[in-house]
């Protein structure tokens, strides 16, 4: 029993030795994308953010964020050269890569068109003949295409972000019956911070939810189901919710018990 006990206490002593166990570090990477996610001072911020920085610290886990242009931080994560990315939208291409998360936040994808135009959205048809521009590649212009397939004469015109489409819209390069598909959130605050007038918003075509990715490549099914564990936690307590709300975004539902 007294060499049991010696061995105990020198375990102990070893353990307090070495120190508390390491956090894990986990490097995401996002685009500017506002309101859900934008950098300020050189930091990454938005509700995405508040609540990725929440469930590290819950998790232990030390998480850096960089912000950069959505072709590079995709390409990254693609490849397994960081461990998350965000926003993402529950796709096939994105689970192929990805665990993805619970989502977080909602979001709608809606039309936009010059305030003169006179066009009455009721179903993709509407749009026959029209130039329809929307940022690529990404979930819109994938959402984009799904929605004029076999839509006689729509014309899409991918641009590298939001503001080059909602400006081409407002100088009429998309023709005078021209069209924007952007996320609704994020055109009004490109709109309003931008000082881009003469458009208008002519309908909300589709309803998405905007989830984090984990890279399949450097991370296991238990670590996904962890960080999924977590967010379903503060959603229920509605620490999401004040978050999203402090954005005046709203959040996705929760998912689980």
């Amino acid at each position: 029993m007294k060499r049991l006990a010696l061995l105990l206490c020198l375990g102990l002593a070893q353990a307090q030795a070495a120190g508390p166990v390491a956090e894990r570090s986990l490097r995401f990477v996002t685009e500017s994308f506002p309101p859900f996610t934008f950098e300020q001072g050189g930091q990454a911020v938005g509700p995405m953010v508040d609540v990725l920085y929440e469930a590290c610290r819950r998790l232990r886990w030390h998480c850096e964020i960089e912000v950069m242009p959505w072709r590079r931080a995709l390409t990254l994560a693609e490849a397994g050269r960081v461990d998350g990315i965000f926003t993402v939208v529950d796709i096939p291409e994105r689970r192929a890569a990805f665990h993805i998360s619970p989502p977080v936040v909602k979001a709608h994808y809606s039309l936009y068109t010059q305030a003169g135009q006179t066009l009455a959205y009721r179903r993709p048809a509407d749009l026959a003949g029209r130039e329809v521009g929307v940022y690529g590649p990404s979930a819109t212009a994938r959402t984009l295409q799904d929605l004029l397939a076999g839509v006689s004469g729509a014309d899409i015109r991918v641009e590298r972000d939001n503001l080059t489409v909602l400006r081409k819209l407002a100088a009429g390069r998309y023709g005078a019956n021209g069209v924007a598909m952007v996320n609704r959130d994020v055109a009004s605050w490109l709109i309003n911070n931008n000082a881009i007038g003469g458009l208008k918003l002519i309908a909300s075509v589709r309803d998405l939810q905007y989830s984090f990715g984990l890279s399949r490549l450097r991370t296991s099914q238990t670590t996904a189901d962890e960080f999924a564990s977590v967010l379903q936690q503060l959603c229920r307590e509605g620490r999401t919710r004040r978050i999203a709300g402090g954005y005046r975004l709203s959040a996705a539902e929760c998912r689980g018990r």
